[in-house]
């Protein structure tokens, strides 16, 4: 019997990986041997799943601060990757990451037709980059693994904004060590606007009705630490603490007023089905890259790791008299809302945001690409290939549009769902085995979800030229080798 694992479940699993990694760093056993059965039984755990804990919601939620720009002449922002502490549980102090700061990072806001120049600072005492996810920069800019910092060194990058109003992130990149720096707090926003987003009259007051909301999953230890090395799983490290934007048992209080919340899964390996404990229905605006052509209602909207999506809720039009909270697929709370008796500000949701589009041409363009995705733990490949630096997977021309073929081959178990996400562009999805994709997918994508023997083909063109990844992004399957390099010439 075939097993598989729907978008609605937490994937990427693996119960023993939280449980008994102490035994696993002793014996450190080599997966690339792993019989059948070893793996049968790997897999077999992803049915166990670990809920979250219930946020409290003692904790006003943090909002990321918006970085100041620079005064030195021509560079617009100086991001620092630092180590430090945080107080994350009252009284105690926890060994983090951030960038320009203990935790997390600030917000960067760009705007459409500037010119960017970006100081980035390895302050850590080990290697690291900066990736600009989801931001169409030339290959030397964007951050991948070829683009280290030793600790002390720096690099001054500079781009041209070209793309449309989004939500991007910017996190680190380097061979092997994306997703425990990840995990210890590197993770910051980038927010894109231009005249399009400023005139749909949407909420956009930072901070008070347009809403940051960065998920990531931790397990801490007993003294309250972040303890990667023991809660690694080779599958995708999960956790059953959920902070955000690195706040604990959050809770986030609201006018009676439409909420425009910019929904980023940054977490290793987990999968988000986001809905109202009410049941009530929202509307999401935008995808990873820019607004869709119309605003969808929807009643539950799942993310898988490095995916974004803008929704907006009107709190004065739901009933605020029991509990109301945003909930997980399996009713984890995840954020308690706490409405006050205050109208907002009178914002809108126009019926027509973009002009997004397929072409007839793109539609009947042949697929030139085929991208197999298969495997878990650190036996993942695509295309049976694990990650050489020295090797290009593919050549594309730059500004040539081209329709790869994503393919998620399932094993003898039936798979699991791999994240995909590719570097340095947008894409658009023409496709889901054959059928039109779903209203909400129909705008710029730069990661996907692509579900066990599922065929997705996407439309896709590079403006710059250089070397760019393209991956899975659970990131212990990324650091395990599931990720190839195009060449844009």
């Amino acid at each position: 019997m075939k097993i598989k694992i729907t978008a609605l479940m937490i994937s990427v699993l693996v119960i023993s990986g939280c449980s008994s990694n102490n035994s696993q760093s002793d014996e450190e056993m080599d997966h690339s041997t792993m019989n059948h059965d070893t793996m049968e039984n790997e897999h077999m755990s992803h049915d166990e799943l670990v809920s979250l804990n219930d946020s409290t919601g003692e904790n006003e939620l943090k909002i990321p601060s918006m970085q100041e720009r620079d005064n030195e002449e021509g560079v617009v922002y100086t991001v620092r990757a630092q180590k430090g502490e945080t107080e994350i549980f009252d009284g105690t102090k926890t060994k983090t990451y951030g960038y320009n700061g203990s935790f997390l990072g600030p917000m960067l806001r760009l705007e459409k037709g500037e010119t960017v120049k970006i100081r980035t600072i390895n302050e850590l005492d080990e290697e690291t980059n900066f990736h600009w996810h989801g931001l169409e920069v030339s290959g030397e800019a964007d951050g991948g693994p070829h683009n280290s910092l030793k600790p002390g060194e720096e690099k001054l990058i500079e781009f041209e904004v070209t793309q449309e109003a989004s939500t991007l992130w910017f996190h680190p990149h380097p061979e092997g060590k994306t997703a425990e720096q990840v995990y210890n707090g590197l993770a910051g926003l980038i927010y894109i606007e231009d005249d399009n987003s400023k005139s749909l009259g949407l909420p956009n007051e930072y901070g008070k009705n347009d809403i940051p909301l960065i998920f990531q999953d931790k397990t801490f230890d007993d003294k309250k630490q972040l303890n990667y090395r023991a809660a690694m799983n080779d599958d995708g490290t999960i956790g059953d603490t959920l902070l955000i934007n690195g706040t604990l048992n959050p809770k986030l209080t609201v006018k009676k007023e439409k909420v425009r919340l910019r929904l980023l899964n940054g977490s290793n390996a987990r999968n988000y089905t986001f809905k109202l404990n009410t049941g009530d229905s929202f509307v999401q605006v935008a995808t990873d890259g820019g607004f869709l052509n119309e605003p969808v209602t929807l009643k539950e909207i799942t993310l898988t790791p490095s995916e974004r999506a803008e929704i907006v809720v009107d709190f004065s039009q739901l009933n605020t008299e029991n509990d109301l909270a945003l909930i997980n697929e399996d009713g984890s709370i995840l954020l308690p809302f706490e409405v006050s008796d205050q109208s907002g500000e009178d914002s809108s949701i126009p019926g027509e945001m973009n002009n997004f589009s397929i072409t007839e041409e793109e539609m009947n363009l042949p697929v030139t690409k085929k991208v197999e995705l298969f495997g878990m733990m650190n036996m993942v490949t695509i295309n049976g290939k694990k990650f050489d630096p020295e090797r290009i997977d593919f050549t594309q021309e730059q500004g040539v549009t081209e329709v790869w073929e994503i393919y998620n081959k399932p094993d003898e178990m039936g798979g699991m769902i791999h994240p995909f996400h590719i570097h340095g562009t947008q894409f658009k999805i023409l496709s889901r085995d054959g059928k039109e994709p779903p209203e909400n997918e129909r705008g710029w994508k730069d990661s996907i979800s692509i579900q066990p023997d599922e065929r997705v083909k996407i439309a896709i063109q590079f403006k710059y030229k250089g070397v760019y990844m393209f991956h899975c992004h659970i990131l212990e399957h990324e650091d395990n080798g599931m990720m190839g390099q195009v060449k844009v010439i």
